[in-house]
């Protein structure tokens, strides 16, 4: 599809970029990268190198796995707390990302996700007049997290009279004045958001709350994905076999759905539940060592399963659980899934209930009540379509208003103003 706006040179900055991506997000920043590519604009990705293969990635073009991350370091790392160490590493850093600016000159930096990553890079690239556009679709920019970066620990945090003393040293000698020129530390009302877009409101209303004021009058654009990958599910019976995914955290909650199996038996309800959880492999341990104190492992099974291989498994269930009360800004998977025609029984929690509709799109409970999901199970097990009419209702909305074709020119535009600016 040709772009009606002028063609322009993106470079995308993210931590963590597909197959080695670690969320929905980082697979949707994809195929924003794939859109944009198709409507005509010159495209490269710098990422971290987190979980790199040794061979790299075949095949790859245009995507730069370079940078580290600070969560990438071991559990004893002096990143904060050493200078030598925290200073070799904003250079390291810094270098990279110079190094691919002066190589690729690019128009625009658009920054996804910046966990892990040095803060420091965003302030040099708007101090040098980059033009910059944010996805801001997580909490990276809340002050509690953007705060610790290595870099603004060392010079804002530090109390250790030792390093007040080199601090000063520094000063006297002139490199600290040298040093944060190069690599500026800041705070986040510093950065230019002006061409920014937040995931959705309840992140907006987060981030405001957290004291991030110029957030307010961003504007929210829901994530959208590429529909034309998605298996879309044809056959609808009752509903029995129920599905969850998700990463096996406590933020999304994966305990909540089998608590709710354990209330359905005890009501005398048999259901099948199938968790595909990603994590660590203490995070899966875990998981499965709670099914089996359960005594629900004969209804209830953890399966594996590699990224990008979910989207064909949603036709195989009667209905997706998503249990998550992290005040989850927006969750993707349960946007993958409706958009496949899947019937879906939503916590109240984070920004997938601004486009859900009890009833009528999706059956809501209240985020952390197994009681209230075994609950919203029974009226999903009593519609007689099996949510038929409520999931195509949903799927027809969804792909109405969040298809990556009709949210490109959104995301054009706003990258067009900021290089006119």
């Amino acid at each position: 599809m040709i772009s009606v706006f002028p063609t322009v040179k993106i470079l995308i900055l993210t931590a963590l970029y597909p197959p080695l991506g670690a969320s929905g997000h980082d697979d949707r920043c994809r195929q924003v990268v794939d859109a944009l590519s198709k409507r005509g604009h010159r495209l490269q990705v710098l990422t971290s190198d987190h979980r790199l293969p040794p061979m790299g990635i075949p095949g790859e073009k245009g995507v730069f796995r370079q940078l580290m991350l600070h969560d990438a370091e071991d559990s004893e790392s002096t990143l904060g707390s050493s200078y030598k160490v925290t200073y070799e590493q904003e250079l390291a850093r810094a270098r990279v990302l110079y190094n691919r600016v002066d190589r690729f000159q690019p128009d625009v930096v658009y920054v996804w996700n910046m966990n892990g990553l040095s803060k420091s890079l965003l302030l040099g690239l708007q101090e040098q007049g980059t033009s910059i556009v944010y996805d801001l679709h997580s909490h990276w920019v809340s002050p509690q997290v953007f705060d610790r970066d290595p870099w603004f620990t060392w010079w804002q945090r530090s109390q250790g009279l030792r390093t007040k003393c080199y601090q000063l040293y520094l000063k006297m000698i002139g490199a600290a004045r040298r040093h944060l020129r190069h690599f500026p530390i800041g705070q986040v009302a510093d950065l230019d958001l002006s061409h920014a877009y937040v995931s959705s409101e309840s992140l907006r209303d987060h981030l405001v709350a957290a004291g991030v004021a110029q957030v307010a009058s961003l504007p929210v654009l829901y994530p959208a994905l590429d529909t034309n990958h998605l298996l879309f599910k044809i056959n609808y019976q009752p509903a029995r076999k129920f599905v969850w995914a998700g990463r096996l955290n406590a933020a999304k909650a994966p305990a909540i759905a089998l608590r709710a199996v354990g209330v359905l038996k005890a009501r005398g309800i048999d259901v099948s539940l199938d968790f595909y959880g990603l994590g660590e492999p203490l995070e899966r341990k875990a998981m499965r060592s709670l099914i089996d104190a359960s005594g629900l492992s004969s209804s209830v099974r953890m399966l594996g399963i590699r990224p990008g291989e979910l989207a064909a498994k949603y036709a195989d269930y009667d209905a997706l659980l998503f249990t998550s009360h992290c005040n989850d800004p927006f969750p993707i998977t349960p946007l993958e899934a409706m958009l496949s025609g899947l019937p879906a029984i939503l916590a109240r929690d984070g920004g997938i209930q601004e486009i859900a509709e009890d009833g009528e799109t999706a059956l809501l409970y209240e985020a952390g009540d197994a009681e209230a999901l075994a609950d919203a199970v029974v009226r999903m097990m009593n519609l007689p379509d099996g949510g038929t009419a409520m999931a195509k209702k949903c799927m027809e909305r969804l792909q109405a208003q969040h298809s990556i074709d009709r949210v490109m020119p959104r995301i054009e535009a706003l990258l067009s103003a900021s290089v006119k600016s």
